[in-house]
């Protein structure tokens, strides 16, 4: 009888995808491959911009995972943590949101990274990213919203605040998404005639002192040339220092009224990673050669999140292309570790690197030689293309570009449906609220019906209790925890108000006396309301 290996992969991105598909194609019945991701389908990050600027219908730029890993379990849940002694993925999954274990005898961790804006001031709340598909989602709908208002609007300052777009970051991702965004703008900006041309203002910011470090000089000057051209002023050596809701600071003491400030900057590991005791460097895990974590033989991390050693010292770039060919190194190292034999090291010679810069045009660097303008665009379209997972989806890609030399773009705007941070829930009696053992969303408050709540106390004594019309619990659990002890169901037809879990710290920190009444609360004040027999089942 044949032992049976577990292979856990965290995350869905090209590193994650891409292992899955590698070990599918070559295991064996002995070897179960499940993939956990927060998201049901597979983007592909380079096209972004091009579905913020209307290029690309949002659903044709993406793939479901399932179709992509057909002999793949696919699992849409949140990783919360990974018992690295127990061999245990800690995940939350489903409405009930209850932790569960997912065994693994090797682990792949290819979460990437996410956007980490905590060190700029105002970025977290008045700045968009472009990591994922909403992202690029709510970017043109900002677009489409800022033409709409500057049209119209009679007050000279709103208007030149509504027509100033702003991106933090000089690297692939800022000058493809300022490329993109430029001739949206222009393309779409005969349709507003209350906008002139001079009315727009596009600001490219770069730390350091070109655009497109990665890249050699020249294609950087030919970068900055055509998007200075194309009316972008790059500011080269220059940081933002801070944000607001109506513009930016720089770290030279400009203002810059803005109503869109797109950030390409500021990333960082996922909270998980975070809490896992793993070497760490500069935010990434360190691995060795073969991409085994240093330390262990079962934990793998590649793409992104891992920091990469090349033969020849340098470090691997966060790119797609040795995203993918980590993913084969990764994949043909855990089967030979199965067979007990020694894993090999990584390595690869890129093709070479590419940029579009919109209109057009773009910069290759393929095998040694240097191309611009056009040429260099049509082999960016042509390379991308084919690194796309899946038929149909490239065929949808290419379908959208060719209508798209043809057609007008769309300025529809639709608005995104808003989740308020209090929400009301409704419960018919009977229904459980809570149970066991389930993560706490919220503080939650009974605003009509009556609540009861059983479970047992500390010292193994069961209890029950009432929760009437005013009252409300959450709080000790949110702040310990922030999973709860005991099960909570209707009695009567109940409405509640529920406080979103992170607008209740954010009213703690703000308001002294919202967090002294919640500190002045008794934590024992459920447990000790009324005993139950346990003979006779009832309260006492």
């Amino acid at each position: 009888m044949h032992t049976r290996h577990k292979v856990v992969i965290i995350g869905g991105g090209f590193a994650g995808v891409y292992t899955a598909r590698a070990l599918s194609e070559r295991m064996d019945q002995t070897i179960d491959i499940e993939m956990i991701c927060d998201r049901n389908y597979f983007v592909y990050q380079p096209l972004l911009p091009e579905v913020a600027a209307g290029t690309i219908n949002s659903q044709d730029a993406v793939t479901p995972l399932r179709r992509l890993l057909p002999r793949v379990r696919v699992r849409l849940a949140e990783v919360i943590g990974v018992d690295l002694v127990r061999k245990q993925v800690q995940i939350l999954q489903g409405r009930r949101r209850i932790p569960q274990q997912i065994h693994y005898e090797h682990v792949v961790l290819a979460s990437g990274q996410v956007t980490d804006l905590s060190r700029f001031p105002g970025f977290s709340d008045h700045s968009l990213t472009m990591k994922d598909l909403s992202d690029a989602y709510r970017l043109r709908n900002q677009i489409i919203r800022c033409l709409e208002l500057a049209d119209v609007t009679e007050f000279p300052e709103l208007k030149q605040q509504a027509l100033t777009f702003v991106v933090a970051g000089g690297g692939f991702s800022g000058v493809e998404t300022m490329g993109e965004l430029v001739e949206m703008v222009h393309r779409t900006r005969k349709l507003y005639p209350g906008i002139g041309e001079a009315d727009v203002r596009f600001v490219l910011v770069q730390r350091v002192d070109r655009i497109l470090p990665e890249m050699s000089a020249k294609l950087s000057r030919y970068a900055l040339q055509n998007l200075t051209r194309r009316g972008v002023e790059v500011k080269c050596n220059t940081a933002l220092k801070q944000a607001s809701a109506i513009a930016v600071i720089t770290d030279q003491g400009e203002v810059i009224r803005t109503s869109t400030l797109i950030t390409t900057i500021g990333n960082g590991p996922a909270p998980f990673i975070r809490q896992l005791n793993l070497p760490l460097e500069r935010g990434k895990i360190k691995v060795d050669g073969t991409l085994v974590v240093e330390g262990f033989c079962d934990v793998w991390a590649l793409g992104d999140i891992a920091r990469v050693p090349l033969a020849d010292g340098a470090l691997a770039p966060p790119t797609a292309q040795y995203a993918m060919r980590e993913a084969y190194c990764v994949a043909e190292n855990i089967l030979k570790c199965m067979r007990g034999e020694s894993s090999q090291p990584f390595a690869y010679k890129p093709r070479g690197m590419l940029a579009s810069l919109g209109n057009y045009a773009g910069v290759a660097q393929l095998y040694g030689l240097t191309l611009t303008g056009l040429p260099a665009w049509l082999i960016w379209r042509g390379f991308y293309i084919s690194m796309v997972p899946g038929i149909s989806t490239r065929l949808r890609i290419s379908l959208n570009w060719f209508f798209d030399y043809f057609m007008p773009r769309s300025t529809v705007y639709l608005e995104q449906g808003r989740t308020p941070a209090c929400r009301y829930r409704y419960y018919a009696p009977g229904e459980e609220v809570f149970a066991s053992d389930q993560l706490l969303d919220g503080l939650y408050i009974v605003m009509q019906g009556r609540l009861k709540m059983t479970g047992t106390r500390s010292d193994g004594e069961p209890f029950e209790r009432v929760i009437e019309q005013g009252d409300h619990w959450g709080e000790w659990i949110l702040t310990h925890s922030g999973v709860t002890t005991g099960r909570v169901e209707a009695l009567e037809p109940t409405k509640v108000l529920v406080l979103a879990r992170e607008d209740f710290f954010r009213l703690r920190e703000a308001l002294p006396g919202f967090a002294n009444y919640f500190s002045s609360l008794d934590p024992g004040r459920y447990s000790k309301a009324v005993m139950v027999d346990r003979a006779e089942g009832y309260a006492d």
